[in-house]
């Protein structure tokens, strides 16, 4: 049953409020022994043998006191200061901000830069948010020093007391300043805008009712137990992967995002072994755990025990829950388990939802009917011109939401889209600095009444059920992660002289199930005339790889003035995507991304490891059957044709690979070789040369020098020497 005495309130008014660090601290008291959080490291060794570090209450609340304690010691830590949390996954980061909380500043979550990342994203969140410094491990320090510069004023350092591997103590019992219902808790910077990230407003208020409304949904209850891999700067991965455990009094069992992207099982393996009754993600994170699926991975997986399995932040594709339903049944995973839902970083996180127990609901509707007229009428689920939906549930508990016309500002009848409006106390007050956005968008007027706030996003209700149809916003969601077409569009027209400038319209496309990237761009006059076109195509690729860690699904090279756009010059980017899928714009060349199917290399009945065909090559010929080999495989995870494969002096990024198939890339050398691979082996050896080189160099000592064949026939893929080299070492 839920502990309805967690509502966030003691008693009634101000004085009353209970805020999440209260929650903290009766945890501490309550149970101060109970371990609330593990975090896993990256490896290949199954959970039950892995390593991690664990927290209890006591250690948690002890260890954020402490960064509270060397805040104040900064002397510079006024109440309601704004201070960048940076840090990767891990339990650091949870003492870090929650030790800004006790120190009555706002915390800012954002993610740990990567070798080859510049400061340009987190200089703009910085600037934007008026911070008063940074919070950071020890070796982050000096990487950030500039950022803390170009700010001008503030501190970068790293508290002792939030370092996992540094001792803890007891510190004093002097008792923190408690929260007010409407401060500010921490800003939540939107995902994927890389030019201009918006800062969302989470009040306590806000927070606590959220996690009330979040807690009343799932049916949560100390009992629990869950397993998460979601990014903890993002809101799904804070508020439901490490605030909800605070909240409810369970303890969760976390792993880095990178850590399940490389191996998706693995994750399922750690939810087995902690008999974790919530996981969670996006619907490609279910995708991406079937298509990694083999016996032997989900050997001894025990899933029974999971009565909570969330899917939210981009379209639910019905065909991916029964795939992996029934590929995880033999398992133990049930049907009943998927839960649907929808949310926003405005609305804290959760919106909408159904009971634990209901099953996944589906609405089969005639696709033209919805695009075109924008009413759902009922169609056969089989039939060819039907779409089928997955349903979001109902309103969650003390949430107004109403479908409205957005021209009329009238609600409209059951069956018909309409634009998301809602209303309750889980509504943010909108963006930090951003007043002429706030007042467009938020505390809206309907049917007389105001704090109405429209979502962007468009749905519809059938027998009380919300169906999400589409966005009034032509944001792209891309496995979760929010991507402004403004923003992509920059860098496409910008990566060539042949495309003209500001004459570009990118939008989402699905391609085998998944919302992909969608490109067409004019062409210029000069550009047209001598038309380079494998080389235009390539940069473009290559652009919105580099600048957005995405993969295009379809590029299209437009005549000139002959791109999709309004009377006042605004791109109509539906336009763009219907007139490149029914081929009604003047297009010049076209590049779609090939199949993953066409380009596999025809299945074996055992298929033999790189290492054992490898194994009898001679030394002269192994580094180009390795060179080969990653070739290949970056053509099959690029989708790339046959005739595309890339020069082994081509940067990764300019083949238009996205961050999945980066980590991909990683996974298939750890398995194919049996190396230990660090996740920023493709950031340091950036091309396939680069790489084939690291790799050669790490196994050449490996293995025999064998004589070259009179035939010289070429090794085609790699192998692993017999000392079991490791390619961890700097």
């Amino acid at each position: 049953m839920h502990n309805t005495s967690l509502s966030g309130r003691d008693s009634g008014g101000e004085s009353g409020f209970v805020s999440i660090v209260h929650m903290l601290e009766r945890r501490a008291v309550a149970t101060p022994d109970e371990v609330g959080f593990r975090f896993f490291s990256d490896s290949a060794v199954p959970a039950a043998e892995a390593r991690f570090d664990a927290w209890t209450w006591r250690e948690l609340r002890e260890r954020a006191r402490g960064v509270e304690r060397a805040l104040r010691a900064e002397g510079a830590v006024a109440p309601g200061a704004r201070i960048l949390v940076v840090y990767p996954p891990g339990l650091d980061f949870i003492a870090a901000f929650f030790g800004c909380l006790y120190a009555g500043a706002v915390p800012v979550p954002a993610p740990a830069p990567r070798r080859a990342d510049g400061i340009e994203r987190w200089l703009h969140v910085a600037r934007d948010a008026g911070i008063c410094g940074v919070l950071c491990p020890a070796d982050l320090v000096e990487p950030l020093l500039p950022l803390q510069q170009a700010v001008g004023r503030g501190f970068c350092f790293a508290p002792a007391a939030a370092d996992a591997a540094a001792p803890w103590c007891t510190c004093d019992e002097r008792p923190f300043v408690p929260p007010g219902a409407r401060q500010v808790a921490f800003l939540q910077y939107t995902s994927g805008s890389t030019s201009n990230p918006k800062g969302v407003m989470v009040t306590h208020g806000n927070l606590m009712a959220n996690l009330r409304q979040i807690s009343v949904a799932f049916a949560y209850s100390p009992q629990d137990r869950s397993a998460c891999w979601l990014p903890h700067y993002h809101d799904m991965g804070l508020i439901d992967g490490i605030l909800s455990p605070v909240f409810n009094g369970f303890p969760v069992s976390l792993m880095a995002p990178a850590s399940f992207l490389r191996r998706p099982l693995r994750f399922l393996d750690l939810a087995s072994q902690c008999r974790a009754t919530v996981i969670g993600g996006p619907n490609f994170s279910y995708e991406h755990c079937v298509e990694k699926f083999t016996p032997e991975a989900a050997a001894g997986l025990d899933l029974s025990a999971i009565r909570i399995a969330y899917n939210g932040a981009e379209p639910i594709r019905p065909h991916t829950l029964r795939r992996f339903a029934s590929t995880f049944a033999s398992s133990g995973f049930r049907w009943e388990a998927f839960y649907c839902c929808y949310g926003q970083a405005e609305a804290t996180l959760f919106q909408t939802g159904n009971g634990p127990a209901d099953p996944p609901a589906f609405l089969a509707v005639r696709r033209e009917d919805l695009s075109t007229r924008g009413v759902a009428i009922e169609a056969e689920a089989d039939g060819e011109k039907a779409l089928e939906l997955a349903a979001c549930g109902r309103p969650a508990d003390g949430l107004d939401l109403a479908l409205v016309d957005p021209e009329q500002r009238q609600r409209v009848a059951d069956g018909i889209v309409g634009e998301i409006w809602i209303r309750g106390p889980n509504v943010t007050p909108g963006y930090w600095g951003r007043a002429q956005l706030n007042a467009e968008t938020f505390d809206q007027r309907l049917d007389g009444a105001g704090g109405w706030r429209r979502t962007g996003d468009l749905g519809f209700r059938v027998r009380g059920q919300i169906y999400i149809a589409g966005r009034l916003k032509d944001l792209i969601i891309v496995r979760g992660q929010n991507h402004h077409p403004e923003d992509i569009e920059q860098s496409v027209f910008s990566c060539h002289p042949a495309l003209a400038q500001g004459r570009a319209g990118v939008f989402p496309i699905e391609i085998e199930g998944e919302e992909q990237v969608g490109i067409a761009c004019e062409l210029t006059r000069d550009g047209l005339r001598d038309l380079p076109a494998d080389e235009v195509l390539a940069a473009i690729r290559g652009a919105v790889s580099r600048s957005h860690s995405l993969k295009a699904g379809v590029i299209a090279l437009l005549r000139p003035g002959s791109l999709p756009r309004t009377p006042s010059g605004k791109v109509r980017r539906f336009a763009c995507r219907q007139g490149v899928a029914d081929g009604a714009l003047r297009i010049v060349a076209r590049w779609d991304a090939q199949p993953g199917a066409a380009l596999a290399a025809p299945a074996l009945q055992e298929p033999v490891p790189w290492r054992e065909q490898l194994r009898d090559q001679p030394r002269a010929f192994r580094r180009d059957g390795l060179r080969r080999l990653i070739r290949q495989e970056v053509a099959l995870l690029a989708r790339l044709a046959p005739g595309e494969l890339p020069e082994a002096s081509t940067g990764f990024f300019d083949l238009g690979l996205d961050s999945v198939a980066l980590v991909n890339i990683g996974a298939t050398l750890e398995r194919e070789l049996a190396l230990q691979v660090k996740p920023t082996l493709i950031f340091e050896h950036p091309t396939i040369e680069a790489l084939t080189d690291y790799l050669h160099g790490v196994l050449d000592a490996g293995f025999p020098d064998l004589p070259v064949p009179h035939h010289g026939a070429l090794a085609s893929v790699p192998g692993i020497p017999p000392s079991g080299a490791s390619i961890m070492r700097s």
